[in-house]
């Protein structure tokens, strides 16, 4: 049994009757102190006790720490020892218990609130104490009264590591009492994924978008941390969902007009249902647009690894002398097509024919070229002497031909499978009517030429529409071109897509149109001289 440090008594009644001590304690008994200077015990007569007065002179400090430590007093009488517990002390506080003994902590804002119930409280102070022992003190601290008090202190003060908490409590009699293992601090989820910005996505890159993991871990058990979106919203197309790895976002984003930014909120909850919420936000694009309508670099943004790219050649020229039309430029349409951050990417824009030789009569387009993309110039028209269309992009059509209309040009462009589908657009021309008829029209992206019939001369296949141009205006290219006539004023018209018409001999040379530029159209057929050239190409990038 250890000896106790006693200070300061406040009178003999000090000592209550209770069932623990053999008898009350009398005058002629003896108080056992302990003297620090001396390191020795020494007695004091019950009866030479007087209020206030202090027992050793200058060791006001002394107390009882622990509940469980007694009191020895000598019984003169009996010249034996009684012992007392520092409950039984006049004025010793006593805890019966402290509340929340479950305490939530977060992301180290906010305070905890503990409320201490007992006895003697009056004019104590409190402080709580680690699982190893050491004080730490409240932020606020109320004594509420005899029997309560209120204590406030940071959350990040308190961690897992030192729990369970205990708590002391020190009466205006310097004597203390203790209970410890009372708290733990049962934690929130702690997000692994930093607030804020998850993504900020290109329009191109919208096809390719990545799932995106938010992540949070519970300190205590590890993991069974479930997600809900707390507040805000998503961009449009996107959706979330709780997983065992965080909660994972995912889908194809919507496109959108202007730059736009949705804020949500993802909670995280644990098994006791602890919860911690973070705010996020993803970031949807407009579309960058930039277009080539001559040859040069594409210069890659930092941050963007695809882009939506429309590539079309130069147009073919169309025939003369009961010529066919010229077969548009091949065209490629592009989404997601891969390019490296900061890198830079060739551009070849292709001219029509008609710019390229003189006479340009069913002469090929250029080709043009983004990359590794590469489309195909369109075949010139057929013409008397040389009645089949010459093969393209898209083919030239046939000429009437002395005697026949001559056999299809081959369409060149290759039909490729890509991310969104195939990509390569190309097609054949039309057939010419036997002599003294008409020309087939030349092949578009879209369709291929029509034949001349009768007193027809056959019209330009349809191009394709796109809305790469602006992000919303729907526009034709690589139309075919119409064919010419020799004799009767039945031209063929130009594709849509920028197709020129055909011309017949009456009119004269020159009347045949020309594929219209930028647009990669076929030129026109004549019925004898003048034919229409072929217009120029484009290359647009969109990201």
């Amino acid at each position: 049994m250890a000896l106790t440090k006693i200070g300061r008594l406040v009178d003999k009644g000090i000592i209550k009757d209770q069932t623990n001590l053999g008898t009350q304690a009398a005058d002629t008994d003896e108080y056992l102190l302990y003297d620090a200077d001396t390191d020795s015990l020494k007695s004091i007569a019950a009866s030479n006790v007087t209020p206030n007065e202090t027992l050793i002179t200058g060791k006001d400090a002394l107390t009882v720490p622990e509940t469980d430590d007694l009191l020895l007093i000598y019984d003169a009488s009996t010249l034996s020892l009684k012992k007392v517990s520092r409950s039984d002390l006049v004025g010793a506080p006593n805890i019966t218990s402290v509340s929340p003994t479950n305490a939530t902590s977060g992301d180290g804002t906010g305070n905890y609130t503990f409320v201490i119930t007992g006895t003697a409280f009056s004019g104590a102070t409190a402080v709580l104490l680690t699982s190893g022992g050491s004080e730490i003190s409240f932020d606020t601290l109320t004594v509420d009264s005899s029997t309560q008090i209120t204590g406030v202190i940071a959350k990040a003060s308190l961690s897992n590591a030192n729990e369970p908490y205990g708590v002391k409590v020190t009466g205006a009699s310097n004597i203390s009492d203790t209970l410890t293992g009372q708290i733990n601090i049962d934690a929130q989820p702690v997000f692994s994924t930093a607030a804020g910005s998850l993504a900020t996505v290109t329009d191109s890159g919208r096809a390719s978008f990545s799932a995106i993991t938010v992540a949070a871990a519970d300190p205590e058990s590890g993991g069974d941390v479930t997600y809900t979106l707390e507040s805000g919203s998503l961009p449009a197309g996107l959706s979330g969902s709780s997983t065992s790895s965080g909660y994972v976002i995912s889908g194809t984003p919507s496109g959108v007009g202007s730059n736009t930014t949705s804020n949500f909120t993802i909670r995280a909850k644990d098994v006791n249902s602890n919860t911690s919420d973070r705010t996020f936000s993803i970031t949807i694009n407009a579309p960058v647009i930039q277009s080539f309508t001559s040859s040069g670099t594409f210069s890659v943004p930092s941050g963007t690894t695809s882009v939506d790219v429309l590539v079309v050649a130069g147009g073919g020229a169309g025939g003369t002398w009961h010529g066919g039309g010229g077969g548009a430029g091949g065209l490629i349409y592009r989404p997601g097509f891969p390019v490296t951050p900061g890198g830079t990417v060739t551009v070849t824009v292709g001219c029509g024919a008609g710019t390229l030789s003189s006479p340009a009569a069913g002469q090929p387009g250029q080709d043009s070229v983004f990359g590794t993309l590469t489309a195909k110039g369109g075949g010139g028209g057929g013409r008397w002497t040389e009645n089949t269309g010459k093969p393209g992009g898209s083919a030239g059509g046939n000429s009437a031909g002395p005697g026949s209309p001559g056999t299809t040009g081959t369409a060149l462009q290759p039909t490729q499978p890509g991310d969104s589908g195939t990509y390569g657009f190309g097609n054949t021309g039309g057939t010419g009517e036997p002599a003294p008829g008409n020309g087939g029209g030349g092949g578009g992206a879209g369709a291929a030429g029509t034949p001349g019939i009768g007193s027809n001369g056959g019209c330009g296949g349809i191009g394709k529409a796109y809305t790469i141009a602006d992000g919303t205006t729907s526009v034709y290219y690589a139309g075919g071109g119409g064919a010419g006539d020799h004799e009767r004023p039945c031209r063929g018209a130009g594709g849509q897509g920028g197709g020129g018409d055909g011309a017949y001999q009456q009119t004269g040379p020159g009347n045949a149109q020309p594929g219209t530029a930028n647009r990669g159209g076929g030129g026109g057929g004549t019925g004898a001289d003048g034919q229409g050239g072929g217009g120029k190409g484009i290359v647009i990038v969109s990201y």
